[in-house]
């Protein structure tokens, strides 16, 4: 009997501890099964949505042209019962048909609920991503088509001024919707302009900053793409807009493309319609440069690996004050794969330049360039080399006099001399760098760059950067622009890619230690 009392005494214990563990767990294991069930929907409606419905939503449920878009927190927070209607009745009056197989559709109620938790719960960048993987890719690529007709009936608007305004619509199309939208509503790289603020400002106002770009924007100069009067034109249309688009007359974005992404030549030829839409007017007709670098170029495309043109168009331009704008939110990786292997076409033929930045982009600093931008020779260069060298950087021997002091302009070590910074006119041309650290010794960094060369560079006065706390370590990524000295490299600035921590040694030429007391 006592035996029976103790099993029946351990019994009830196991139950008393058992119970409040499985009730306490029991709310967790459920949410995690309902996070589950739902990616397991999510996920399986993702092939349907690709297949079916990204040619009229857009791959990223963005919408195109009058199909509204998915992507949008009010269908997010619309009832569950509403969601399930229209997509299996479809909307009367629209192109949006019913897909249930009771309407002559393709999909069950199993299926018609995973659509529904698509547009619930979806990550539509990943949607966009795994359109792309298919061959789909997103209709930001080809310039908006312009019916003749439309250009017609804008015409017809105004006898005086509708023939400016068409030519505005059609530029417009065709230069400024990668940055300004389809229909003038804005993005991250440029503001809206289908705006009563725009439509409001002064004729004069509007034709300078097309014109001219605004500085430390994506918003580049015009003046040398586009001509005086066609700039008058897009200022004209967007001044009508708002009367242009009442008389229904509005761009209607293109539909995604599917691209064979196992064969090279599909990509190539994505990747030259990526180019010319997206990058031609910064970088030029075929890579040629304008208000950014030449990239058909040894120095950018041999200096470059794969990787490093990847994360350049990933994640943006490293120079310090550059315009370049990340595309990593707005290209898939598909159309990067494309837009790296057609700018890697150009290298076998790739001219050397002998300043692919410009002199916008800090190729050598204003005052050692020729109104033709050339570079010119600094004080006491083209007069053999020792003498350039002398006068140059200092008693001959390359550098800075602070490199053998280690002592900081206006203090001497002995403290009975004073040496001198380097004027901005005694340096050369600028040259830009990647590489990973391979040493730092005191103040001499030593960089191997893509194709295993060793390169030395200063990072000014030894006492300088010990100040700055910026470290360095071997193996970080970097990059760097600098000009050559007698044996090494002089460095303006350097950006530590794996840190993204920037430091800036010269402005406009000019050490910025110069100043110190």
């Amino acid at each position: 009997m006592n035996k029976y009392n103790i099993i029946s005494f351990f019994g009830f214990l196991a139950l008393v501890i058992v119970f409040p563990i499985y009730a306490w767990y029991e709310p967790t294991q459920r949410a995690e099964a309902q996070d589950d069930l739902q990616n397991e929907y999510v996920t399986d409606a993702s092939v349907i949505y690709i297949e079916n419905c990204a040619v009229c939503h857009g791959i990223e449920g963005e919408g195109i042209g009058a199909t509204p878009a998915l992507n949008s927190a009010a269908l997010q927070s619309m009832e569950y019962e509403e969601l399930f209607k229209v997509i299996a009745r479809g909307r009367y009056g629209t192109a949006m048909t019913g897909w249930h197989e009771d309407e002559g559709g393709l999909y069950n109620d199993y299926q018609i609920q995973q659509l529904v938790a698509l547009i619930r719960y979806a990550d539509w960048t990943q949607i966009g991503e795994l359109a792309a993987s298919q061959g789909l890719i997103p209709p930001t690529l080809p310039i908006p088509s312009v019916d003749q007709e439309m250009v017609a009936q804008i015409i017809e608007m105004s006898p005086e001024a509708g023939s400016e305004w068409a030519a505005g619509f059609q530029l417009y199309a065709g230069n400024c919707t990668i940055c300004h939208g389809i229909e003038g509503e804005g993005s991250d790289l440029g503001v809206p302009l289908n705006t009563a603020d725009i439509q409001s400002r002064d004729t004069a106002e509007l034709m300078r900053i097309i014109s001219e770009g605004v500085s430390g924007t994506a918003m580049v100069p015009w003046h040398n793409a586009l001509t005086l009067e066609e700039i008058s034109s897009i200022v004209e249309f967007l001044q009508h807009w708002d009367e242009i688009e009442a008389e229904g007359v509005v761009l209607t974005p293109p539909e995604p493309v599917w691209v064979d992404i196992d064969d090279p030549e599909s990509m190539l030829a994505l990747g030259e319609r990526i180019y010319s839409t997206t990058c031609v007017a910064c970088h030029g007709e075929d890579g040629s440069g304008g208000t950014g670098p030449v990239l058909n170029s040894q120095q950018v495309l041999t200096a470059n690996t794969d990787e490093q043109l990847t994360s350049t168009i990933v994640n943006g331009g490293w120079r310090p004050n550059s315009t370049m704008p990340s595309f990593g939110d707005r290209l898939t990786s598909v159309e990067i794969e494309a837009l790296v292997a057609y700018l890697r076409a150009w290298e076998p033929t790739a001219p050397f330049v002998e300043n692919p930045r410009g002199t916008q982009q800090g190729g050598g600093p204003p005052w050692l360039r020729t109104e033709d931008g050339t570079t010119t020779p600094g004080q006491g260069q083209g007069q053999g080399q020792g003498q350039g060298q002398g006068q140059g950087q200092g008693q001959g021997q390359g550098g800075p006099p602070w490199r053998e002091s280690g002592s900081p302009p206006g203090r001497s070590n002995q403290g009975t001399t004073t040496t001198e910074t380097p004027t901005a006119a005694q340096q050369g041309p600028t040259i830009a760098v990647w590489g990973t650290v391979v040493a730092v010794e005191n103040n001499l960094l030593t960089v191997q760059t893509a194709d295993g060369s060793l390169l030395e560079a200063m990072l000014g006065p030894p006492w300088f950067w010990s100040e700055q706390g910026i470290a360095l370590n071997v193996g970080d990524a970097i990059s760097l622009e600098g000009f050559e000295s007698a044996d090494h490299m002089e460095v303006n600035w350097i950006t530590n890619q794996t840190s993204g921590v920037t430091k800036v040694l010269r402005e406009n030429g000019r050490p910025v230690w110069g100043g110190s007391e």
